[in-house]
């Protein structure tokens, strides 16, 4: 709540909300900040076929956009594989996603559904109350990038990505919207990214390099190909002291990138001189949550 609050005191544009195995829900949390932050648009990250029912997703997601109209957004994935593992996932079909959020986009309209979608049963089942929430594909892999073009509201590409796999993500997606004639403007690019920040840069990239070192090798391979995080950390992350992001910020939206939400890590008392130097750097073409 913490950063939360400083996000509400700095005047960004809102909060996105992960949900990991293991560790807190998102629904739950979501549910306070809308209620606490009117300011703010709250987004749900991880949502997965494993872990929840489309019929049951579409429930909560109906639900909260009734707390908070037009504020609430998703992003909709298979989760990561390690931790999806544990509850009996793990699976890697585009084919899943792609059922998983029309499922979930169905029920949400008010569509009577029955069937089967990425492995859940639907029998003649209708939301009372439809509603519409803005559903992203988290995406990583070419493949899931098309299915993001052509089936989602936004993409959502992955921590750690390099700028130079970010511009490429951006070219082959803007290739598809305009091969199926889809405006760009109805389509939202999010780049999540850990924002390191300290009073120096030296330290920022340190605390960026151990945050980046927990992640895949395989999957930091695509996302920064040819990058060590050891040494390359600058370079698949936000770092730097307060008076540094701005640039950073530039950078991503020079490649193409809507939206850039960060995960905050800062040394002591450096919160606030972080979030507001986001605030007064950003420009018109990309919002920071």
């Amino acid at each position: 709540m913490e950063i939360a609050e400083a996000a509400h005191t700095a005047g960004l544009d809102g909060l996105w909300y992960c949900e990991h195995v293991g560790w807190h829900d998102a629904v739950v949390p979501t549910a306070l900040l809308l209620d606490r932050y009117p300011g703010l648009d709250v987004g749900i990250v991880g949502p997965a076929p494993v872990s929840r029912h489309g019929a049951v997703l579409a429930m909560e997601f109906a639900s909260l956009a009734e707390i908070a109209p037009g504020r609430l957004r998703a992003q909709l994935g298979l989760g990561g594989t390690a931790l999806m593992q544990r509850i009996g996932g793990g699976s890697n079909s585009v084919a899943l996603v792609r059922e998983y959020v029309e499922s979930v986009r169905g029920t949400l309209s008010g569509q009577r559904m029955s069937g089967v979608w990425a492995g859940h049963l639907f029998e003649d089942f209708q939301l009372r109350e439809p509603s519409s929430v803005p559903l992203d594909i988290m995406a990583i892999r070419p493949r899931m990038l098309e299915l993001a073009a052509r089936t989602g509201d936004g993409v959502s590409l992955s921590t750690g990505a390099s700028i130079d796999y970010i511009k490429h993500a951006v070219s082959k997606i803007e290739k598809i919207l305009k091969e199926i004639g889809r405006p760009r403007d109805t389509f939202r690019i999010n780049a999540q990214a850990i924002g390191s920040v300290d009073k120096t840069l030296a330290g920022a990239v340190e605390n960026a390099a151990s945050r980046l070192a927990r992640f895949s090798p395989a999957v930091l391979a695509i996302l920064a190909p040819g990058l060590d995080p050891r040494r390359d950390a600058e370079r698949m992350s936000i770092a730097g002291t307060p008076e540094d992001l701005g640039a950073r910020l530039s950078e991503y939206a020079d490649a193409g990138v809507d939206e850039v939400a960060l995960d905050i890590h800062h040394a002591p008392g450096l919160l606030a001189a972080a979030l507001g130097s986001l605030t007064a750097s950003r420009d018109s073409r990309t919002t920071v949550l």
